[in-house]
């Protein structure tokens, strides 16, 4: 079986779940690629989705959140951003072409409204992997043939808003690297990191991106006390990391990271007793397979796609929104305090882990692969 991931780099997450889907194919025997649909755009166009998109994020991710909502609904925004989508991704084409495979999978939805045009030519099946809980309007374009989704809430929407979808929407979790579930003792990763195993970790994290006040939440996690180490991850926003290194001046327990390769995060994931964070598609189900529990901070949150997320987070009894420092500094230090809640949070988190969601992906297109369907 032959697979083309088709991906967009629009912050890590989109990328991540594609290549977490791809190792496990190949680890399987099958052949796959990951292609990210941006190097085969206009340069204009390529800017927006991936400039445009972060600096909105970053400096007024209100305008972000507006769009988001706006394009969620078949009006003017959704059929303007589709007819960008379908005219800018057209070489992709000779690249679907020359890889003739049998299944094309989008982890962004970007490429979804040519894919059914390009079926005439090049017999494949398609399946999208939605990498958030809310399924937003831009994951129904096209007629994918199979649909990955992390939970069965996020399934119940899908159908909702498509009943024809039947049972074309299956529930694996998020395709995250399944090393996040390994869970060695959480002592024995603070050492690794060269902190205090006796003390509570709190990691603090805005995704690849970097957007949000960080250094006003270091300061308000430094403010709690109870012995806590902090480790605070940046991402590309080298602004940011200056200054919440000028923040911590060199406290003891308070490292700062920029952006870190998946190795390094497996590691920070695994030493924190607790997580301070935006709740994007993979930090979460991250979070989940590690069993840390979540404090879904406002002030990072991506207004749109990731309001969702943290709904389900308290829904589930897996984390708390936190509105401000304020909030985050009472919040935290009433978790320090109540280990038996904490430990209770961590335990709901298991429960709603996945970690094998991207061998499940995977399983799931070579028992489903066959004779790829042409349609004219």
């Amino acid at each position: 079986m032959r697979t083309l991931l088709l991906s967009a780099s629009t912050g890590n997450g989109h990328m991540s779940a594609a290549f977490a889907v791809e190792r496990e194919l190949l680890a399987m025997g099958h052949e796959a690629r990951t292609v990210d649909v941006l190097d085969y755009t206009a340069p204009g166009f390529r800017r927006w989705y991936r400039g445009g998109y972060e600096t909105l994020v970053r400096r007024m991710p209100a305008v972000w959140g507006l769009l988001y909502r706006a394009s969620d609904r078949p009006r003017f925004a959704y059929r303007f951003q589709t007819g960008l989508d379908l005219r800018f991704v057209e070489k992709v084409r000779a690249v679907v072409a020359a890889e003739r495979p049998d299944w094309v999978v989008c982890t962004h939805s970007l490429p979804q409204p040519s894919l059914e045009r390009w079926r005439s030519e090049v017999g494949y099946r398609v399946g999208v992997v939605v990498t958030d809980l809310y399924p937003q309007l831009m994951w129904l374009r096209g007629a994918p043939d199979r649909y990955f989704v992390p939970v069965e809430w996020t399934r119940d929407k899908l159908l909702a808003r498509n009943p024809a979808l039947g049972d074309k929407v299956e529930v694996t979790g998020m395709p995250i690297d399944a090393r996040f579930g390994d869970r060695p003792e959480r002592g024995e990763a603070k050492r690794a990191l060269g902190l205090d195993p006796s003390r509570p970790v709190v990691l603090l994290t805005v995704g690849g991106i970097g957007g949000g006040p960080m250094a006003t939440a270091v300061h308000a996690v430094a403010s709690v006390g109870r012995g806590a180490q902090a480790v605070a991850v940046c991402g590309r926003n080298e602004a940011a990391r200056l200054a919440v290194q000028r923040a911590v001046q060199s406290r003891p327990g308070f490292l700062v990271r920029g952006h870190v390769p998946i190795d390094e995060m497996i590691g920070l994931v695994h030493a924190a007793d607790v997580m301070v964070a935006k709740p994007g598609g993979l930090t979460t189900f991250e979070a989940l397979a590690a069993g840390v529990p979540f404090l879904v901070y406002r002030p990072f949150l991506i207004p749109g796609q990731e309001e969702g997320n943290g709904d389900f987070l308290q829904e589930k009894g897996v984390g708390e929104w936190v509105e401000g420092p304020a909030d985050l500094a009472r919040r935290l230090a009433a978790l320090l305090d109540d280990p038996d809640r904490l430990a209770a949070m961590g335990s709901a988190a298991l429960t709603y882990a996945r970690p094998d969601a991207a061998r499940q992906i995977a399983e799931s297109l070579a028992r489903l692969s066959g004779p790829a369907v042409v349609r004219g």
